[in-house]
Order: structure tokens, then sequence, then C-alpha cells
């Protein structure tokens, strides 16, 4: 585990979905945690929330699906969300 993370993936399953969402908000309680990406699989959807330019974040997470971008401001990353799944059972 990293010390200060500033950003945290989550994968979202049918089993484990209550316990995902309350992860998510425990993690919004860490000072250097800067975006949270909940990636889902049971379809291609990822939802992203993202801590603003005060600190706060988001009432609801942004929501990427199949054809969308995913873009990860905190390390400069993107990536289109179908090349996330590729080579899984939804890819």
């Amino acid at each position: 585990m990293t010390p200060d993370p500033i950003l945290l993936v989550e994968v979202l399953s049918p089993g484990n979905a209550s316990e995902t969402w309350e992860n998510v908000i425990a993690y919004t309680t860490l000072p250097s945690v800067q975006e949270i990406l909940v990636g889902h699989s049971t379809r291609v959807k990822a939802e992203l929330l993202t801590r603003d330019a005060v600190g706060a974040w988001p009432a609801d997470p942004e929501a990427v699906e199949a054809g969308g971008l995913v873009r990860l401001a905190s390390i400069g990353f993107e990536l289109p969300l179908a090349q996330a799944y590729a080579g899984t059972h939804l890819g």
C-alpha cells in the first residue's frame, strides 16, 4: 500500500457493490487522494470521482460508458474505456 495515494481504483461486482461504495466513501477522507475510479465487472462502464480545486468531491461520479474516454488528471493518463476491457469477457 502506498502511504499517500493520489488515485485509487476499485472493481465493482454484484457481490461487493455495497462494500465497494463504502470503501469509496472512506477513500474520500484521505487527504492525498485526488481521484477514485470504480470499474464495473459486468459491463463496460466506469465511474470517476475527481476532487475539485478547493478539495471538494462531486455529489455523483462521472459515468464513462463503452465508447468513452477515461481521463485521469491525477496521473496525466487517458485511455479509451473499451481498451481497458480488451481481452476480458466484456471486451
